[in-house]
């Protein structure tokens, strides 16, 4: 067995295991969304009380996931869709049957893996834009009630 035809076992699987991640990242990102609402709501309720380093890191905690998950979901989908089409056009080189259901059903259900990258991807970007200009708004409150000097950070 040569190397192409290992990969194209591996390929066969399909699109199935790539829209399980997917599916995984959606819950990590609606649990994150929620817990920076709540946490954001509460760190906004008791402003002063912080010193600004752990202010900035209370704020800032796990943003970089959501900011991963837009930038990568697209992609991770794109990647089960690849597979599901590989699996489709094999399907129809080894079937008896010709036709275009044969071709269409396959590709059809491998873009669901394209549909599920973006629907990851487009909430995470909002909510990961949101959370970025709540807490640049948050920080900028802080200084200037501080008395300390406003950052002009981008």
């Amino acid at each position: 067995m040569n190397l192409t035809e290992s990969f194209l076992k591996i390929a066969l699987i399909g699109g199935d295991p790539v829209l399980y991640v997917l599916v995984l990242m959606s819950v990590v990102m609606v649990a994150i969304i929620v817990e920076r609402f709540i946490t954001i709501k509460h760190i906004e309720s008791n402003l002063m009380s912080y010193d600004p380093l752990t202010l900035k890191l209370l704020l800032e905690k796990r943003l970089g996931i959501l900011a991963t998950f837009g930038n990568n979901a697209p992609f991770i989908g794109l990647f089960g869709t690849v597979l599901g089409v590989i699996k489709a056009f094999h399907s129809l080189g080894t079937s008896t049957e010709f036709g275009v259901r044969v071709v269409m059903t396959g590709i059809s259900e491998a873009l669901v893996a394209t549909a599920m990258g973006l629907f990851v991807a487009i909430p995470s970007v909002i909510a990961y834009n949101y959370f970025v200009r709540k807490i640049k708004t948050l920080l900028l409150i802080y200084e200037a009630k501080k008395g300390l000097p406003l950052q002009t950070e981008e």
